[in-house]
């Protein structure tokens, strides 16, 4: 018990010694005169998130750059202005989600050859399989970007599918 207690007050001591050390590491005045600052420092602390509003009258950005990546928000196939998907099922509504996220992609000077990321989300996993052969069309044979893909409870609108991408766009 007594070599418990000793052991135990040892580590004590080595806490409390440590904590002292770093609150006066922190009260200590920095010589910041001999820092150097890599370009990609400051340019990575000078630069913010840039909001693209929606085009939708929905509370959320069609994408937003962070840094090197643009992020878009999911899509579906929505007719236009939020009025609900376009009919016909998971075939023109995956074609229709692709034009708006080549819409989105443009506006900010890119194309799909520029995303490197996929989310997919369907209403129903056996529409899968069409969804593919629909999505292979719109990207370059081994060049596709990596994919998630999930069958989820329910969409926006009733939507089949929705998509949300990451982009490489270097600013």
């Amino acid at each position: 018990m007594k070599h418990l207690m000793k052991s135990s007050f040892i580590i004590l001591l080595v806490l409390v010694s440590c904590k002292n050390s770093q609150v006066e590491n922190i009260n200590s005045p920095i010589d910041t005169s001999t820092m150097e600052r890599t370009e990609s420092e400051v340019y990575l602390e000078k630069q913010a998130p840039k909001f693209t509003p929606s085009g939708l009258p929905y509370p959320f950005s069609s994408a937003v750059q962070v840094g090197d990546i643009l992020f878009l928000s999911g899509e579906i196939g929505d007719a236009g202005e939020g009025t609900g998907v376009v009919p016909g099922g998971i075939e023109p509504e995956t074609h229709r989600m692709f034009e708006r996220i080549q819409a989105t992609l443009a506006q900010h000077g890119l194309s799909l050859d520029d995303v490197f990321k996929c989310t997919v989300m369907l209403a129903d996993m056996s529409e899968w399989q069409e969804f593919n052969k629909i999505y292979a069309g719109y990207f370059e044979d081994g060049k596709y970007p990596t994919r998630s893909a999930m069958g989820v409870n329910g969409l926006a609108l009733g939507a089949r599918v929705e998509m949300e991408c990451w982009a490489y766009n270097p600013q």
